[in-house]
């Protein structure tokens, strides 16, 4: 088989590169052709992928890294007949948990490859920047945290969400929305609005704890407007998926929803774009290594 293994040189406080070491040995060992890309900046994965691609025949795409790694490969692949294996090598690696894929080993990836454990699964697409996500995109109160945590030079691990949400608890203000979902339109107000294809981010919170990979829809969290103190109150909930009953949480399930609010908009933790946009589910468009058959 010919793989194509992506390496971001900085996961998971610098262990990536001796994981992917480690896989690209055992996987030549079993027989496998293996090239090796490694990237410095998340930003340019994409074009870098798309380069060492051409005219390769790869079979399978391998990310070593964490969530926003993968973001930036099934920019790439997703759609294509190219199989995606994670090695868990990120902060949170939430994509990699619920999918089957969270190999630490490379051993353990090659057990699923040769067994050709696969399955496939769907995504979101975003307009008009047209970008897919496939953990969770956030706007609002969590994407005021994702922007902080972000910014954090030292690494101190998934607890930088946690300290994120206490720095901005105090000052952050509801925002105003318009959303757009079975023909029908609604001006609100809330603390944050939350579209999730998994289940979770940040490293295990529980945000969508329904949500479903293989039932063509989208779950769509409103968190509508609460006290600071009731904020901080509920949110230790999110870890557990307790805060599903609070009143003041709202769950849709959709195929497509519009959002136009004045917010910054990250999906998979990387930053999209600011303002209105377009989400709409595309089932089964990726195709997956994975332990779970579901």
């Amino acid at each position: 088989m010919n793989i194509l293994l992506v390496v971001n040189p900085v996961s998971g406080r610098g262990k990536a590169p001796k994981l992917a070491a480690q896989f690209s040995k055992l996987a030549r060992q079993d027989g496998h052709i293996v090239d090796v890309l490694t990237t410095q900046s998340s930003r340019i994965v994409e074009s870098q992928l798309i380069e060492a691609m051409k005219g390769r025949n790869f079979e399978t795409v391998v990310a070593c890294g964490g969530d926003g790694l993968v973001h930036e490969v099934i920019q790439v692949i997703q759609g294509t007949n190219i199989t995606l294996g994670v090695i868990a090598a990120g902060t949170g690696n939430d994509f990699a948990s619920e999918n089957g894929n969270n190999f630490k080993k490379g051993s353990k990836l090659l057990d699923v490859i040769s067994k050709g454990q696969t399955k496939l699964i769907d995504v979101g697409e975003i307009s008009p920047k047209t970008e897919t996500f496939v953990q969770v995109l956030s706007t609002g109160f969590d994407s005021q945290v994702n922007r902080v945590a972000n910014g954090y030079r030292l690494k101190i691990g998934k607890i930088k969400y946690v300290i994120a949400t206490i720095q901005i608890i105090f000052r952050f203000k509801p925002v105003s929305y318009s959303i757009t979902h079975e023909g029908r339109t609604r001006q609100l107000s809330a603390m944050l609005i939350a579209i999730a294809n998994g289940r979770s981010y940040g490293g295990g919170m529980l945000i969508a704890p329904h949500a479903d990979r293989n039932d063509g829809q989208l779950d769509v969290l409103i968190l509508h407007p609460v006290s600071k103190v009731e904020l901080l109150r509920v949110f230790p909930k999110v870890f557990k998926g307790r805060h599903v009953t609070h009143p003041a949480v709202e769950f849709v399930k959709v195929s497509s929803i519009k959002i136009d609010s004045d917010s910054d908009v990250y999906a998979d933790g990387e930053f999209i774009c600011n303002g209105a946009i377009e989400i709409k589910c595309k089932p089964a468009s990726l195709r997956i290594w994975s332990e779970h058959d579901n």
